[in-house]
């Protein structure tokens, strides 16, 4: 008989869930009116995400621009606040004729701090770490750059501490990388490097909730950014934006859809399970940046994601993900269809569980692709 991992502590965490159901769902019988909900939801939300820097100017700068035959891909930074530029890849497609949809393609987590866009576009000079990683999880294949072929203009940007936002170990005390090297069990090359960022992720979730913040409000507030940023080409019609993710990107995508009205229709792929449904298993398995103190008391993951209705949600899960409880997948998506079914949109909610393990394999992306298309083109 296995045991829960916090033993004898386990019924009084399972206590204080079972007695602090999510106040502000939608389900609740008291909210009827979807509109009024929804703004209630929200402003709850993202106060309970910590984190509002002032407005700011976002200045713009094209730093590199690629012809790939078909379609353009521009790297460009922005500022998202006023100590935070975020780089990014733009793909344009050639020929436009009028302003296009434009989509928010969200890069995972996955372990892999090393690249974080890079994964979900197509570079020069790859290198063999970056092609069998996007092997594993995306059937080889870039699929922001199959989106823009497919007539979107995408944007992918760095989440805060991957890509080229991830922590410089060159600036950390030596004595404490040596550490985390020693606790990687000294692994070496990227798989080492990855490691350390992993061991890490826990004294930067410390430092960004003693400043007042969290680290899942940081990449909420920047994904919105780059909404800005896309809504503000001239090639993107702003009234047709989505979004769609993996793993972590699919996280960003839940809460990008629910906290942004812009978003009209989103694709969530492999997180789609509400928190309590993790325990007690499964809790320890995800990262530190996607926690929000306090939320389940308000609101559960499906909610969050359900803030996003009259938009349009779909939800891939994989039948095979250690990550998630089967059951608890099953359940989430059920309340997901409660959700929309209360608002009278059923037909704007669709899931489906794949036989695969964690990612969003190539007939995933087709299947996610001709969803995009039926609400925004």
């Amino acid at each position: 008989m296995s045991h829960p991992p916090l033993g004898n502590l386990h019924p009084s965490i399972s206590a204080i869930a079972e007695h602090h159901p999510p106040a502000l769902s939608f389900l609740n019988p008291q909210f009827t009116d979807l509109h009024a909900w929804r703004k209630t939801a929200r402003a709850k939300a993202l106060e309970l995400l910590r984190y509002a820097p002032p407005p700011v100017r976002q200045d713009p700068q094209v730093i590199e621009v690629v012809d790939k035959g078909d379609y353009v891909r521009e790297k460009v930074s922005f500022a998202s606040t006023p100590w935070t530029r975020i780089p990014a890849y733009v793909l344009i497609p050639k020929g436009l004729g009028a302003p296009a949809p434009g989509i928010v393609a969200l890069h995972d987590h996955g372990g892999y701090y090393v690249h974080g866009k890079e994964k979900l576009v197509e570079t020069e000079r790859e290198s063999p770490h970056l092609i069998a990683y996007r092997r594993s999880g995306y059937g080889g294949r870039a699929f922001a750059d199959a989106l823009a072929r497919r007539g979107y203009v995408v944007i992918v940007s760095d989440a805060f501490y991957w890509g080229e936002r991830r922590l410089d170990l060159q600036q950390t005390p030596p004595e404490l990388v040596k550490e985390m090297q020693r606790r990687a069990q000294f692994k070496t090359g990227v798989a080492g490097v990855n490691e350390t960022y992993s061991l890490l992720e826990e004294l930067v979730m410390r430092h960004i909730v003693a400043a007042g913040a969290t680290w899942m409000g940081i990449l909420v507030h920047d994904d919105r950014a780059s909404v800005d940023y896309l809504c503000s080409r001239p090639e993107v019609d702003g009234e047709r934006i989505g979004c769609v993710g993996l793993s972590m990107g699919a996280m960003r995508a839940n809460w990008l859809f629910g906290t942004d009205p812009r978003i009209r229709v989103a694709v969530s792929v492999g997180w789609m399970t509400d928190w309590r449904e993790l325990l007690p298993e499964h809790i320890a398995r995800h990262s530190w940046a996607q926690y929000v103190p306090g939320l389940t008391g308000w609101l559960e993951l499906s909610d969050v994601a359900a803030m996003g209705m009259p938009g349009a949600l779909m939800v891939q899960q994989c039948a095979q993900d250690a990550l998630f409880p089967p059951i608890g997948m099953q359940r989430t998506c059920d309340r997901l269809a409660a959700l929309y079914a209360k608002a009278g949109l059923s037909e704007r909610f669709a899931y489906r569980f794949y036989d695969a393990p964690h990612q969003f394999n190539v007939e995933m992306q087709e299947e996610a692709f001709a969803w995009l298309d039926r609400w925004l083109k």
